[in-house]
């Protein structure tokens, strides 16, 4: 389990030698689930915008490669949208397609297109279902300095790495930092707005063994309050195994992607009467800034 902050664990043992008990893991019907958070250097003319789609099976079942029979990304605001056409030999992802009016090239969206202060709208269909996400693209912030710390705070095998980051002043901020190997920290800056925060995260030498001169890649993605809320389920779901927060769900984290199938007015958003009308991920626009440490003695 890797670790931030100390924290004291309460182990509760009980053991019976002759009961067996049997737990009803109560499988649901699959869902859908959809990979749509699109990173954005906007450093770059043309920003890499994939997305995987996938079914979720039962408790113990594996994730399975879906196909769409529709996908595309517009602009509240404007007639022109982006098209996605699955991509050949990769079961299960799609990639954005030039048309006379979408700002695709080379498979990738003209990176100005996606960083505007418009509404963009999300919409997929899978099986005659339609469904419907909405955000707004989501700033973030340099990494202004990333290096490696003296020891771990357990193990003086594990790996301490620190890195700061200056917030964006005068507004509410949510970040999602990527640590590489599939290790994310959601933060909020109601205790550092518009200063420089600065913090260690400690790699475990047995959960994530880092060597000298492995490379550790650390990304600081843009994201709003709902995005901040829904990885903050995922890591406490996932409890950041080894496969990260996108593993098989093995309970039902709500995302921002809803079923609109029967819904005449996509204003009236929020499903309130239809608790199940959603499927599994999430749609975001993240700004993201990237650097590298490379890992010393």
């Amino acid at each position: 389990m890797r670790y931030i902050t100390l924290l004291i664990a309460l182990l509760l043992v009980f053991t019976s030698c002759e009961d067996v008990i049997d737990v009803d893991l109560n499988d649901e019907d699959p869902r859908l689930i959809v990979d749509a958070l699109i990173r954005i250097d906007t450093t770059q003319q043309l920003t890499a915008a994939n997305i995987k789609v996938s079914l979720s099976s039962s408790f113990f079942g594996e994730i399975q490669p879906a196909e769409v029979e529709n996908m595309f990304i517009q602009k509240s605001d404007e007639s022109g949208f982006v098209p996605y056409e699955a991509v050949p030999g990769e079961p299960g992802v799609y990639r954005p397609f030039a048309t006379t009016v979408s700002p695709v090239t080379d498979n990738k969206i003209v990176t100005s297109w996606l960083t505007s202060e418009s509404e963009y709208l999300f919409f997929v269909t899978h099986q005659g279902q339609d469904y419907f996400a909405r955000t707004t693209f989501a700033p973030s912030v340099p990494i202004d300095t990333i290096e490696q710390g003296d020891g771990g705070l357990f193990d003086e095998d594990d790996k301490e790495v620190i890195i700061a980051f200056t917030d964006i002043p005068e507004q509410e901020n949510y970040y999602l930092i990527d640590l590489d190997f599939n290790e994310y920290l959601p933060t909020e800056d109601r205790f550092y707005p518009g200063q420089q925060f600065e913090f260690s995260y400690f790699y475990d030498a047995e959960d994530t063994p880092l060597n000298p001169g492995d490379t550790v890649d650390i990304s600081i993605l843009g994201a709003n309050e709902q995005f901040y809320d829904y990885m903050n389920g995922l890591l406490e779901q996932s409890e950041q195994g080894d496969n990260g927060p996108f593993q098989t769900p093995t309970a039902t984290v709500r995302g921002n992607i809803l079923n609109i199938t029967d819904i005449d007015n996509i204003d009236q958003f929020d499903n309130l009467n239809r608790p199940d009308a959603f499927i599994l991920g999430y749609f975001s626009l993240s700004q993201q800034f990237s650097a590298s440490l490379i890992i010393e003695e």
